[in-house]
């Protein structure tokens, strides 16, 4: 989910140029991905509720997140000053999609008809690390109706190599005669 220009795109940033000269990029995306996870609909509401003297609940996510870095609490406080504690998901996923971009790691959604077993995907992964020539961080999934075969989605390259696919393709050819 791109969020190029957005808010949390620019936390996300300034995070980026907070952690790189400490050389704590991967500690901020770990800490990040932590906090982001705690981050559902209600704790949400809980620190936007008004009737909560502001004092209470910087207190409560002080507490919280006592054991994050530094830099991550300043910002969660921030956040919750502004009242933006609600892009908190967001903005970790942003700082994945720049700390990836930044190690020139691309994304890849691999569907199967099947699931794939962990040696299966290591060698997809390897073979889709060589034909792409960059380092790629895949998410699986298992789509019953493709028959047999797979959709590999590459940033905006779809590689539709299922059975399902072929068979339309065959159909198309013979009802054109081409």
């Amino acid at each position: 989910m791109p969020v190029s220009g957005s808010a949390a795109r620019r936390y996300a940033e300034a995070m980026l140029d907070l952690a790189a000269p400490e050389k704590a990029v991967g500690a901020y995306r770990v800490s990040l991905d932590r906090v982001a996870q705690a981050f559902d609909r209600a704790t949400i509401e809980a620190l936007r509720d008004p009737r909560v003297p502001l004092g209470r609940r910087a207190a409560a996510l002080a507490a919280a997140t006592n054991d994050e870095p530094v830099a991550i609490r300043s910002l969660l406080r921030l956040l919750l000053e502004r009242d933006r504690i609600a892009l908190v998901p967001a903005i970790a996923a942003a700082y994945g999609e720049l700390v990836d971009a930044r190690e020139g790691i691309a994304k890849a959604r691999v569907t199967t008809a099947v699931e794939l077993s962990e040696l299966e995907r290591e060698g997809l992964v390897r073979r889709l690390e060589r034909a792409s020539g960059k380092k790629i961080r895949a998410t699986f999934a298992v789509d019953p109706s493709l028959i047999g075969g797979a959709k590999v989605q590459l940033g905006d390259h779809l590689v539709d190599a299922s059975l399902d696919a072929q068979l339309r393709s065959l159909g198309k050819q013979l009802a054109t005669g081409t």
